[in-house]
């Protein structure tokens, strides 16, 4: 007896839509009716639509729609910055060792810093400085040199057979940073913090004098 119940009262859900009439879809077949007309002996109301559909041009589409491409954007650049890239990129190039505010030891170059970029990856690579990586807009080297304070130590039968320490490389940052006279390259650590003084002296020393002397061949 349950199970008929249930039978008679599922078939009930299911087929209810008859005693219900659903009007979502109503406002599909509506159509625009005039406005309420009112007799002059009743009251003197005028009607006007408060929420009025304007006529709207009907435009045939294309079939398939293109995307305009946008115009390319134009970057005027000032007459003082072309003339000043221009000499930077014309200009032997010249390598000086200086220090800077705080005594640091820095590498400056009279050229651009596309030119400087690449004339630093030249001299790595002609120093034998292993480069393990490398950041072009963020202007970074990443290097290893040989650490001269840490040497590791040969076992007793290694020894005996002639093996030599294995040598140990320090990982280091190339920074290449722009200047308005051209750039200036910097030892790093890490990204904050700088290099020993030794350390970074004795490799902007060792590019200095591959850079000029790559610039009297080319010369």
């Amino acid at each position: 007896m349950r199970l008929v119940v249930l039978i008679v009262l599922v078939n009930l859900m299911t087929g209810c839509s008859w005693l219900v009439h659903d009007r979502t879809n109503d406002y599909l077949k509506s159509e625009i009716q005039g406005n309420i007309s009112v007799p002059k002996d009743v009251a003197r109301v005028t009607l006007t639509p408060r929420l009025a559909i304007p006529d709207v041009k009907v435009v045939a589409l294309p079939e398939e729609f293109i995307v305009p491409r946008p115009a390319s954007m134009l970057i005027e650049a000032k007459e003082e910055d072309t003339v000043s890239l221009a000499s930077l990129s014309s200009k032997d190039l010249e390598a000086e060792l200086v220090k800077d505010g705080n005594g640091t030891p820095i590498l400056r170059l009279n050229v651009a810093f596309a030119r400087a970029w690449s004339e630093i990856g030249s001299a790595l690579k002609v120093s034998e400085v292993s480069v393990t990586d490398l950041n072009r807009s963020v202007g970074t080297y990443y290097i290893e040199v040989i650490d001269t304070e840490v040497v590791s130590e040969v076992g007793f039968w290694a020894g005996l057979f002639g093996s030599e320490p294995e040598v140990v490389q320090k990982p280091l940052q190339l920074k290449v940073n722009r200047a308005r006279s051209g750039v200036y390259v910097a030892v790093h650590i890490d990204q904050d913090n700088l290099a020993e003084d030794e350390d970074a002296k004795a490799l902007l020393s060792r590019l200095q004098g591959t850079l000029l002397e790559s610039n009297k061949v080319q010369n």
